[in-house]
């Protein structure tokens, strides 16, 4: 990670303790308008606050793939005609949204594309999202992982999907570690080579960034792989937060708390934001458990705001569809209780105020979590992800996550938050 992150920027940086749901492929054509008002109406339900979408060509298709378009077409063409009745459309879809009291993070791109339509095209794009969506209730992420593809951005074109490449097909014959480690390994050895075109890229949207910012008071973030938004910019004072991706492996487990407990640490006005933990349900992992580990480490070591993601919703999955990161469908997703589970959970952390107990204390076994806690002048809350590993609890109020309800008895094993006030 970066060493140095900017905490002052000239840019709007107050940003709610939203949680976010993460939808991908909302404005194609593999979510329909019911569907994604019933999609809508059951996150508002179970306590969710914002939604991240791409207005633009979604990740892992080619802007000509089937999955890519909407109901009124693609949102452009690689010759650079933009469609405007597209931009109709995500307003439509958006302002549902809004009414439904959802704040919306509006990609406006994925990292490659820029390499598809060229910094000018791409700066032209963003005037019309800006112009059709500013009065709405949105913030903006100039684009998602803007550091990947590079040296490879034309691999998708002009109609493939990810799901036509047999590097990638054999995870589904490979265990999730070998194949992360192998793909890590694979882009490595090619990274001395990539030196010129990876500068070449923090370029070209440090260069959108700048245009964006100047026609735009919102608040603009940007989506990352395995680096800071530090890193994959020339400018971050730009910015208003420093984000990550931690990633979809189990290794990635200690950076859902270490990353915004060294960022917040070093700079406790900075605002944090993982904008993509594990998706629950990829590559057949990260069930209940994870996710209820991944938000309240999170939350407890820093951040400002939760994202969750669940395969399936992501890339509206009918089984075969991105199946390589799983077969989980979108009717799968939606009725896993996990999401109600981190709405309740997410209820508790912000009416209780958890957010301003400053001090952090925490207590590890190697790269293991044991606890931790935040701590005000007169109370306190204390996260243990499994009890039977503390001979001792302190004195309070137990609420167990994994089930979204106080208990007055200590459980045997498992997640529990106590909660302690005088």
């Amino acid at each position: 990670m970066a060493r140095n992150y900017q905490t002052k920027v000239k840019r709007i940086t107050k940003l709610p303790n939203f949680l976010c749901d993460t939808w991908w492929f909302a404005l194609t054509q593999r979510i329909s308008d019911i569907q994604f008002e019933k999609m809508a109406k059951l996150r508002a339900s179970q306590g969710f606050t914002a939604i991240q979408l791409v207005v633009g060509i979604p990740p892992e298709v080619g802007p000509e793939n089937q999955s890519a378009l909407s109901q009124v077409g693609s949102a452009w063409s690689l010759k650079g005609v933009m469609n405007k009745n597209y931009l109709e459309l995500a307003r439509h879809r958006i302002q549902l949204l809004n009414s439904l009291g959802f704040m919306v993070i509006v990609y406006g791109a994925w990292g490659h594309q820029i390499e598809w339509l060229g910094v000018n095209k791409m700066k032209a794009w963003w005037r019309l999202i800006i112009k059709s969506l500013d009065k709405l209730n949105i913030i903006y992420c100039l684009t998602g992982e803007a550091d990947i593809w590079i040296g490879e951005e034309n691999k998708l074109l002009p109609d493939k999907s990810t799901d036509d490449f047999h590097l990638i097909k054999l995870r589904q014959f490979t265990h999730p570690k070998i194949a992360h480690l192998g793909w890590k390994i694979f882009n490595l050895a090619k990274r001395p080579l990539l030196k010129y075109k990876q500068k070449e890229r923090m370029r070209k949207w440090s260069e959108v960034l700048r245009f964006v910012s100047s026609i735009t008071r919102k608040p603009i973030i940007i989506h990352t792989t395995s680096t800071s938004s530090n890193e994959v910019v020339n400018n971050p004072q730009l910015l208003s937060a420093v984000t990550v991706q931690s990633g979809h492996s189990e290794s990635s487990r200690q950076l859902l708390w270490k990353i915004p407990h060294k960022i917040i640490s070093k700079h406790p006005k900075a605002v944090f934001i993982n904008l993509e933990p594990w998706y629950e349900g990829i590559m057949n992992n990260f069930g209940r458990d994870d996710q209820i580990f991944a938000y309240w480490s999170s939350m407890m070591a820093g951040a400002t705001a939760y994202c969750y993601g669940a395969h399936g919703l992501w890339n509206a999955g009918d089984g075969k569809f991105l199946a390589h990161w799983g077969k989980q469908t979108l009717d799968e997703a939606l009725k896993l209780d996990t999401a109600r589970l981190i709405g309740i959970s997410h209820k508790l952390f912000i009416n209780s105020n958890f957010q301003r107990y400053k001090q952090v204390e925490i207590e590890t076994s190697g790269d293991r979590l044991i606890k931790i806690s935040r701590s005000g002048s007169t109370s306190s809350v204390t996260y243990i992800p499994d009890v039977s590993n503390v001979k001792k609890i302190p004195k309070g109020k137990l609420f167990l996550p994994l089930k979204g309800c106080f208990t007055t008895a200590k459980p045997k094993r498992g997640s529990v938050v106590v909660i302690v006030t005088q």
